[in-house]
């Protein structure tokens, strides 16, 4: 049986905490339970329910996790070489790699949610990068996560670990800074009082100067 693969990212924009690319792998009976459980993009899914399907996609599917730090991040926005994109492209490489170890001998295509505006040129690099066998089984789309239910289940496991490790992260600090994001007050509030060189703070991020 043709095997489904879908990667997808969370936390890509955040300025604090962890971005998180997950890969799912489904066959067309997995595909089948995503739609009867309607798995789709996890900012579509409420929080008590998300929880709930990535138990369950976890259990179901072979899946795989990245965790990208805030440090990483910094390092991959400051090299102009590489870029955000660039490291987006390396973790998505090796998620497809990761598949392959586990399913060398079955048939794959794979559709990636693109985080360049051009979606050729991305995906062009991205076989380079993860050696997948078949530029024809390889799909970059813009909102794949909303067009295909592979990577939505995989935004749902992004999601899901992303949300687990911010959970840790307010224990650790003792303090609740909101979600992460920049348009949060919660979080801009954190960032004015934060240490500097903070770890858990991504310091190359515009919204970290203006404060």
């Amino acid at each position: 049986m043709k095997l489904s693969v879908g990667i997808d990212e969370a936390g890509r924009g955040c300025v604090i905490g962890p971005m998180v690319v997950a890969v799912v792998a489904a066959d067309e009976a997995d595909r089948r339970w995503f739609w009867k459980r309607n798995v789709r993009d996890s900012k579509l899914v409420p929080p008590p329910q998300r929880m709930k399907l990535a138990k369950e996609i976890r259990e179901r599917c072979w899946f795989s996790l990245k965790i990208i730090s805030p440090a990483e991040v910094d390092r991959a926005v400051r090299d102009r070489s590489r870029t955000l994109n660039g490291l987006e492209l390396e973790q998505m490489g090796e998620c497809l790699q990761d598949a392959l170890s586990e399913f060398p001998e079955r048939e794959a295509y794979a559709v990636v949610d693109a985080p360049s505006i051009n979606a050729q040129g991305f995906l062009e690099k991205l076989l380079m990068h993860s050696g997948w066998p078949d530029m024809d089984r390889l799909i970059a789309k813009h909102r794949a996560d909303k067009r295909d239910r592979t990577v939505g289940a995989a935004s749902i496991l992004a999601k899901d670990e992303r949300e687990r490790l911010i959970a840790k992260l307010k224990q650790r600090l003792g303090c609740d800074f909101g979600s992460g994001y920049c348009h949060d007050e919660r979080t801009r509030l954190h960032l004015k009082t934060v240490p500097a060189r903070a770890p858990h703070v991504r310091w190359t991020w515009k919204t970290v100067n203006d404060l």
